[in-house]
């Protein structure tokens, strides 16, 4: 397996381990742990496949999370980032149906998607080509000044409230 791949196994490896033992409660010595099912699988399959399963297993968790808010999504990625472990926001650019379809889109239409491309400005800017960031600054710029413009009185509403 490429070097690339190895650090992708080892990136979903250790964030799947904390979601499995930490959100779904599953004992790290259980035989249906993830890490333990992943090794498995390595054992019997190799590497490459069994990273095909671990991308599915991350993108789930991912996925799971989704409901999360900006300051849960803050407060789990720095405890992430404590540990040595990929980021919630970073999966989510990577994995998330939502995140792909606001790029598609090419807008966001509420303060949840907002907070999500913020989050992975903020948190992911490493890992973003030029592009990805220009887009993603286009997107929200495009957000913030409808914003804006939505909390500007019109002048006829300015009319209305002298009479």
């Amino acid at each position: 397996m490429s070097a690339e791949k190895e650090r992708e196994y080892a990136e979903l490896n250790a964030f799947v381990d904390m979601y499995a033992t930490h959100f779904m409660k599953i004992g790290p010595a259980d035989p249906m742990h993830p890490t333990n099912v992943g090794r498995h699988m390595v054992a019997t399959l190799g590497k490459s496949k069994a990273l095909v399963g671990l991308r599915q297993a991350a993108s789930d968790a991912v996925e799971a999370l989704q409901d999360f808010d900006h300051q849960q999504v803050e407060v789990l990625d720095s405890a992430l980032k404590r540990a040595g472990i990929v980021t919630l926001t970073e999966l989510r650019r990577r994995h998330s149906r939502k995140y792909k379809s606001i790029l598609k889109r090419g807008s966001v239409r509420n303060e949840a998607e907002y907070y999500l491309i913020a989050a992975v400005m903020n948190d992911c800017s490493d890992s973003l080509d030029s592009q990805e960031i220009d887009r993603l600054n286009s997107i929200l710029s495009n957000f913030e000044k409808a914003a804006d413009q939505s909390f500007k009185p019109t002048s006829s509403a300015l009319l209305d409230s002298r009479r």
